[in-house]
């Protein structure tokens, strides 16, 4: 597990933040630029980008992207200084998000929610849950969850997921293994059609599901 703050230039709010997240996870978060970013060497550990979504620009952000796409890393991504009037379009356009934090978030709530995070949790407040599955169910509206063959298994590690468990959390429920869970996980993406645990939840909580489905 590896933290960065990814930014082109460092400012006094990025070293005051890096400061708060390092205290808050005991771990040592690097400031790195978009070169350093890209030639860093693979890696199969989960890899955690720092975003302040303050300083994002376009050009930022695909050039964030292109170097993403080209490397075979874990990326986790935690957003910070999420403006409410724009949530959908600030969260939904990266892949792997596991944490968003507004602007006027304080302290206490940033400090509990990078260690729900470093415990394998999702930190999404519900305003930003509710919108992003409105806006997930408009984009996927033409799903059918009938259409979608899972397996009994599938199926309770799926509604656990929508619940908002970990692979812990998973794992200790039903009785297997963590390594058991991510298989079982990769298997369920797979077949939503879906890139990551968010989106796979997002799916799950934008759905009426049926008894004998779920």
């Amino acid at each position: 597990m590896n933290f960065y703050y990814l930014s082109s230039c460092q400012t006094l709010y990025s070293s005051l933040l890096v400061d708060l997240i390092e205290k808050s996870s005991c771990m040592n978060i690097v400031s790195l630029s978009f070169d350093e970013l890209s030639t860093m060497e693979e890696s199969n550990d989960d890899v955690f980008i720092i975003l302040d979504l303050k300083n994002q620009t376009d050009k930022k952000y695909k050039h964030y992207l292109s170097i993403i796409s080209q490397k075979k890393f874990n990326f986790k991504e935690i957003l910070f200084n999420v403006i409410s009037s724009n949530i959908s379009k600030d969260i939904m356009k990266y892949p792997n998000v596991v944490g968003a934090f507004y602007e006027t978030d304080n302290i206490d709530v940033i400090s509990q929610g990078v260690r729900k995070i470093m415990d394998g949790e999702i930190w999404l407040s519900r305003e930003i849950t509710k919108e992003i599955i409105f806006s997930y169910r408009e984009k996927q509206n033409g799903i059918l969850a009938t259409s979608v063959s899972l397996t009994g298994r599938e199926k309770e590690i799926l509604k656990l997921l929508s619940l908002g468990a970990s692979n812990i959390d998973i794992a200790t429920e039903l009785y297997v293994s963590e390594n058991t869970v991510k298989t079982h996980l990769y298997n369920i993406f797979r077949k939503l059609n879906v890139k990551n645990r968010l989106q796979a939840m997002m799916w799950a909580k934008g759905f009426d599901f049926k008894e004998d489905f779920l």
